[in-house]
């Protein structure tokens, strides 16, 4: 089991192995922002705290979203594209 902690509501939930970032949050107890739920639009950013390694690769089409939005992709993923592969990941939710 995978484990997910969103700040600053501080709300952890151990989720499957594989689960989507924001069903994992919605398992939590948070809603997530999220408009497209195809990688395209931005509106689900989330700075990753920790547990970066933890995640899945991002595509060429999520680096290009982070771009237009000058994010750091080293330093913020989109949630509705990522999964949490194992281990812990801790992510600040909201822009």
């Amino acid at each position: 089991m995978a484990k997910l902690t969103i700040l600053p509501a501080n709300v952890s939930a151990e989720v499957p192995d594989g689960e989507n970032l924001i069903e994992a949050g919605e398992t939590a107890g948070v809603e997530m922002e999220a408009g497209c739920f195809n990688c395209s639009c931005g509106t689900c950013v989330a700075e990753v705290v920790s547990g970066m390694e933890n995640l899945s690769d991002p595509t060429d089409e999520e680096l290009d979203v982070l771009d237009q939005w000058n994010k750091d992709p080293e330093k913020f993923r989109l949630t509705c594209c990522n999964r949490i592969l194992k281990g812990e990941v801790v992510l600040r939710a909201g822009h």
